[in-house]
């Protein structure tokens, strides 16, 4: 029960530390800011997060977790409807991808990431922020448990990438290196999302979208027709999977509120909160 609770806690930290970055900005994120917003006492906080290092790890950890459960899913939904078509025509499950089915899968990805940059613009402006922004807002040593993070993304995409080629999708090449110029370029374009505000012509992001990852596609020798044909396709994939991560993301928030509500104390405050952090404490924890 009280890990349970102390959990609960931790969810509703980093979820407000998510709105406050939403509707106030990178720079707004202060550990006493926080605990203002909570009505909590900085040393409290400080009990779960001994630093604002420490907790732009978790809200990093927690942005690339979901972003690896949405490619997952959208790798998933196409593996499930490739299963269904095998076994309806008598065929082993372990038939080798057909071109055409290593490509989606590819395309499906891609779409899956653009659709996160756009379902939740608070974290991925979030990643945005730390990866494009010269100014350093995390210690390297602090960032360390991030990487495992990253090379699971990595992975995956890298190996998407294996499966195309082996399914005759697209010519050998770097796999690896392949991933990281998809994710820059798909990074890149979407790092013009904010221009549209303004009706700058030829930054939209519905149409640029689509011709950075075509460009790419064929540069690495993927028929212009199999591309053009299986495109629709994955934006449907994606578009679906959004929608229901929404629809979770909703009865996730309003689970977490009614568990706050029943753990906690009525005002909301941790329970057993030390005293309001005196000069000492500041001077121990930084004044991040």
């Amino acid at each position: 029960m009280r890990e349970k609770r102390r959990e609960a806690t931790i969810e509703r930290i980093v979820e407000r530390a998510m709105h406050l970055l939403e509707t106030e900005g990178f720079e707004a994120l202060t550990i006493q800011r926080l605990a203002k917003e909570l009505d909590y006492a900085v040393g409290a906080l400080y009990r779960y997060f001994r630093s604002k290092d420490a907790l732009l790890v978790a809200l990093l950890h927690r942005v690339m977790d979901r972003m690896g459960e949405d490619m997952a899913a959208g790798l998933e939904w196409i593996d499930n409807e490739r299963a269904q078509r095998l076994a309806s025509a008598g065929q082993p499950a372990d038939t080798p991808l057909t071109e055409s089915e290593g490509l989606l899968r590819l395309i499906v990805v891609s779409n899956v990431y653009v659709g996160f940059a756009q379902g939740r613009p608070t974290e991925y402006g979030l990643i945005s922020t730390l990866i494009g922004d010269p100014r350093e807002f995390l210690a390297t040593e602090a960032a360390a448990p991030i990487f495992p993070a990253l090379v699971r993304l990595q992975l995956m995409l890298t190996a998407v990438i294996n499966d195309a080629v082996q399914a005759g999708a697209l010519v050998k090449g770097d796999a690896r290196e392949r991933g990281v110029i998809l994710w820059s370029a798909m990074q890149g374009v979407l790092q013009l999302r904010k221009l549209g505000r303004f009706g700058v012509a030829g930054v939209e992001l519905a149409r640029l979208v689509p011709i950075a990852l075509r460009t790419l596609l064929l540069g690495w020798g993927a028929t212009r027709e199999l591309v053009d044909e299986l495109t629709p396709r994955a934006v449907e994939i994606s578009s679906v999977l959004n929608k229901q991560r929404a629809a979770r993301r909703a009865q996730e928030l309003a689970t977490r509120t009614n568990d706050c509500s029943t753990d906690g104390s009525e005002d909301g405050s941790l329970p057993s909160d030390p005293p309001e952090a005196d000069e000492s404490d500041e001077v121990n924890h930084g004044t991040t």
